[in-house]
């Protein structure tokens, strides 16, 4: 009977580590992505053409790579 709580103790420890480590990696992503926004954001407001030069030479690689044939 004590080996048995004892797990049950262990099991609900490591759940509840689990949840904190699953809170903190998910706020961690969230201030990265608005961190990325903000950049992004400051580089179209400074430099609109060099985003846009950027983004269409993105593009036209991803296409030329999807559309080749095997």
């Amino acid at each position: 009977m004590s080996d048995e709580r004892s797990t049950e103790r262990a099991a609900e420890a490591a759940a509840d580590a689990a949840g904190e480590a699953y809170a903190a990696a998910e706020e961690a992503i969230k201030d990265g992505l608005d961190e990325a926004n903000r950049f992004l954001q400051r580089q179209l407001d400074e430099r609109p053409l060099t985003v846009a030069a950027t983004a269409l030479g993105v593009g036209l690689v991803l296409g030329l790579l999807l559309s080749r044939k095997s």
